[in-house]
């Protein structure tokens, strides 16, 4: 004689299943939230990098023609995270090979901008030419704010105190406020702050300092064109000895716990 299950017997069957299949779905929500988070940790490092990159470059290929107000570095500091500066360069760094200015001296804007309907805001810049420009021209008006990557929700720029010790108790003096709009600061600070990867997290921040080999020819005209070519190994010597990180490397950590202008490549596809 067959005997069938009991309606126990099914009841705890179904209740074993049950459990077993709330453990799976919880088991793989929690290693596609693993993976969707690392994956957006990574392409957010992705990022920072190629901003820092064409940054530092840009820095590093300053332009200054030995005097002039115009060529001079400006900062304006609206908080932690959210300032803007602009200079003078040469070069494809931020603007790409193909602007039909990269290869004479244009005024480079960079900062970030709050999401505005169809702007996707983040790490924009603004650029254009340096001279031949009409007696109107206002580069708030007459020029386009291109968004290069919109994972970057803030940025803080500092520079080396020109007037003080440059270092105090073995640390770099740095200042948020550059008031010598007609001179280039010798070394700037960077951070930039990513999109987290979840909501309600902190962003995530990537700093670097950059030296800026024209900076003892902006701070001293008469130096003339000898100061170009030895500024690079002066300030490397002034900066460097005094827990200075190079250029080169850059710091990523978590806080507290699109097509770049011209045409030039874009940054990590996010």
């Amino acid at each position: 004689m067959r005997r069938g299950f009991t309606l126990i017997e099914l009841l705890v069957a179904l209740s074993i299943l049950g459990v077993l299949t709330v453990m799976l779905f919880t088991s793989f929500y929690a290693i596609n939230r693993s993976w969707e988070t690392g994956r957006s940790v990574i392409d957010a490092v992705g990022h920072a990098d190629y901003l820092m990159d064409q940054l530092a470059a840009g820095l590093r290929s300053a332009y200054y023609p030995g005097e002039g107000e115009e060529y001079g570095f400006i900062l304006n500091d609206d908080g932690d995270e959210n300032d803007s500066f602009e200079w003078s360069k040469v070069g494809p760094a931020l603007v790409g090979e193909d602007a039909a200015f990269s290869d004479t001296p244009h005024r480079v804007r960079v900062s970030v901008t709050e999401p505005d309907g169809r702007f996707p805001g983040g790490f924009t810049v603004r650029a254009w030419r340096q001279g031949f420009q009409p007696d109107d021209f206002d580069p708030e008006e007459d020029t386009v704010e291109l968004a290069i990557s919109p994972k970057v929700v803030g940025l803080n720029c500092r520079v080396l105190d020109p007037d003080e010790e440059r270092t105090v108790d073995d640390q770099l003096n740095w200042v948020d406020e550059w008031t010598k709009t007609n001179q280039i600061p010798t070394a700037i600070e960077i951070t930039l702050f990513m999109e987290p990867p979840e909501a309600g997290d902190d962003p995530t921040e990537t700093k670097r300092i950059v030296e800026i080999p024209m900076a003892p020819l902006s701070q001293n005209p008469s130096l003339g064109s000898s100061a170009t070519k030895t500024s690079k190994s002066n300030t490397a010597v002034s900066v460097s000895g005094s827990g200075f990180r190079p250029s080169g490397q850059t710091i990523t950590r978590p806080q507290g716990g699109g097509v770049p202008a011209g045409g030039g490549a874009a940054p990590p596809a996010p």
